[in-house]
């Protein structure tokens, strides 16, 4: 009883436990994704800055292009360029005028060094949260810039850290429940600093982390709460380890024996695994495709590696082809709309969700953002093209979405199964306390032999109880069967013989047309439960008042097999939804003990397959089960 305890009490623990880390973990990816969203939107922004520096190091409409990017790229709150690391274009200017002319690569240690990272790792890095010259706490993201081979400078765009909390989502969540906390090591002194108001000390409580290597950040999520689910869950055990222990006493001073109960509990964990790609910097190294075409022809004139790789072709093969011939003919007529007002000058940018034809004939789906590029305010004749490829995203997150469907349909069948455990239990356990009561108050021996007698019943109903909760929970549980490749038509054969005897008492004809060379591969012991199950069940309930018949059939197509009777049949709309549950029965046989089709589908499950019912009082019933 005390085993039984502790599995239910631990099942209860793991359900709400699990369901609270799969919460949190959901919460922190989205948060996450939201993040990387916004370092590749400021990575794009800063790209495109960079892009308008000309052959002699100078920018070129930087105002316009800042302005853009600052109207059309949410999260980024002003974009600088910052030549020899000494600030000398700033956008907006009035609330940034203050950054003007500042040296960064000679200022505190702190910037300084977070600078020099950027150019160490040639690529784009963010600095911060620090103290913004001109008022409040940011982050920068610096993009190191090459002229010729050489270090020109940076792009550089600024968020602040209030901007930065509400783009990704921080602000969002159920207080009451959860808070974040935003840290990084401070490169001076190495030790981690917070940056939101909330509680820093929560070594007590429940959290979990992602790290974002962009900016050397840590996301903390936390619970709100010191764990109380250990306290309602001791204070359940606790009184079912009492009452464990009376009832031992109880039966030990009436049996003279120990009574012995099986615990088995298996765990199996999934782990996943975050791969994060480095971004390269600048044309050639950059983590997406960017090209240069003309507006006109659709030509492209410049494009970079990656671009290359996402759609098969050699650099010479992409200039020998048009860019809409890349296009997928269904999305043909969204995009031209968007080039002609691009064209028109009513739009400077666009961004779809486009599908491209690989070289290789497949089809992939992009991200793509077009830009106008234009020079001395003249009507734009050329435009910049970036995609992302993100097939392998939209795929992992259809397969997020059926993993999600699985886990929550196997929580449902836990918690239902831990409701039919706890019901059986308690019944059996009421009744051996009842019988306990009476012989305590019994005056005769016949009396109390009588009691005996009863409990003898109880103990063995409730032995045969842990027995099926037992074989069920080995069926759930079992992750390493062995499967075998079987002919089904002899497990059939071998089924009847074994049933011949009923057979023959009921005078039953069973016809068997699976052809002889039909191979399923499946554990043995299931597939002759299985059969054993639904055609001793066929047998059972055959029609006293006609000549009963069992066919037995095989679709090879569908791989299906179908055990059809004309026996008394089942009412499906009075009983359809419980005839695969435990203790379920549906007439008076004293034969029908509810286990054996509850059993049947657990095993048919677990071997990945599925079983369907058709039936009709008075006509007959067949069972589908269908073969993975």
């Amino acid at each position: 009883m005390l085993s039984l305890i502790v599995f239910i009490v631990s099942l209860s623990y793991k359900v709400i436990k699990e369901s609270e880390k799969r919460e949190m973990s959901n919460i922190l990816n989205v948060v996450e994704q939201n993040f990387q969203q916004i370092l590749k939107t400021s990575y794009t922004a800063t790209l495109t800055l960079a892009m308008t520096i000309n052959d002699d190091g100078n920018p070129e409409n930087f105002n316009e292009i800042a302005s853009q990017l600052i109207d059309n790229k949410s999260g980024i709150d002003a974009v600088q360029l910052v030549p020899n690391g000494i600030i000398s274009n700033v956008f907006p200017l009035e609330e940034n005028k203050a950054a003007l002319n500042y040296n960064i690569l000679k200022s505190h240690y702190n910037i300084r060094k977070e600078a020099e990272k950027s150019i160490e790792r040639r690529t784009m890095y963010f600095a911060g949260p620090i103290k913004l010259i001109q008022g409040g706490i940011g982050v920068v993201g610096r993009l190191p810039v090459y002229k010729n081979n050489k270090f020109w400078g940076f792009s550089a765009v600024v968020i602040k850290l209030e901007t930065l909390m509400k783009s990704s989502g921080v602000e969002s969540i159920d207080k009451s429940k959860y808070y974040f906390q935003f840290s990084k090591k401070n490169p001076a002194t190495n030790k981690e600093e917070f940056f939101l108001p909330s509680k820093t000390n929560f070594s007590d409580y429940y959290y979990q982390t992602v790290t974002i290597s962009e900016g050397d950040w840590k996301l903390y999520l936390i619970s709100t709460k010191k764990n109380t689910i250990i306290g309602q869950i001791l204070m359940s055990f606790i009184l079912g380890f009492l009452l464990s222990i009376v009832s031992g006493f109880t039966v030990y001073y009436l049996l003279k024996r120990p009574a012995e109960l099986q615990k088995l509990l298996k765990k199996k964990s999934n782990r996943l695994v975050l791969s994060e790609k480095q971004y390269r910097a600048l044309f050639e190294q950059a983590p997406v495709g960017i090209a240069k075409i003309d507006s006109m022809s659709g030509k492209y004139l410049d494009i970079n590696t990656h671009y290359c790789s996402i759609l098969g072709y050699s650099a010479e093969e992409m200039k020998q082809i048009n860019f809409e011939s890349t296009i997928h003919v269904d999305d043909l007529d969204v995009f031209n709309s968007k080039m002609t007002q691009l064209l028109n000058d009513e739009i400077m940018e666009f961004s779809l969700e486009n599908r491209f034809y690989h070289k290789s004939g497949k089809i992939i789906i992009v991200n793509l953002l077009v830009a106008a590029l234009w020079k001395n305010n003249s009507k734009s004749k050329t435009h910049m093209t970036i995609i992302e490829d993100i097939t392998d995203k939209k795929r992992a997150e259809e397969n997020l979405k059926e993993s999600f469907n699985i886990v929550t349909e196997q929580n449902k069948r836990l918690l239902n199964f831990s409701y039919i455990v706890s019901h059986n239990l308690r019944s059996h356990t009421s009744n051996i306390q009842t019988i306990a009561d009476f012989l305590d108050q019994a005056e005769s021996k016949e009396e109390r032999d009588e009691m005996i007698d009863l409990l003898k019943k109880v103990s063995h109903s409730l032995n045969e109880t842990m027995y099926n909760l037992n074989e069920v929970v080995n069926i759930r549980t079992n992750v390493n069967l062995t499967i075998e490749s079987l002919n089904l038509h002899t497990y059939i054969e071998k089924t009847i013989n074994l049933l011949s005897d009923k057979v023959y008492e009921k005078n039953l004809k069973i016809c068997n047309t699976v052809s002889k060379d039909v191979m399923v591969n499946y554990n043995i012991s299931y597939l002759e439960s299985i059969l054993y199950n639904f055609i001793s069940n066929a047998i059972r309930y055959s029609h006293t008042q006609k000549k009963s018949e069992i066919n037995i059939s095989f679709d090879t197509e569908k791989r299906v097999l179908k055990i059809a009777d004309n026996g008394i049949g089942i009412d499906l709309k009075k009983n359809g939804d419980k005839l695969f549950g435990l203790y379920k029965t549906f007439n008076n046989s004293p034969e029908s003990k509810g286990v054996g089709l509850f059993i049947s589908k657990n095993q048919i499950d677990a071997m990945g397959g599925t079983v369907t019912v058709e039936s009709e009082l008075n006509v007959g019933t067949t069972f589908s089960i269908f073969f993975k």
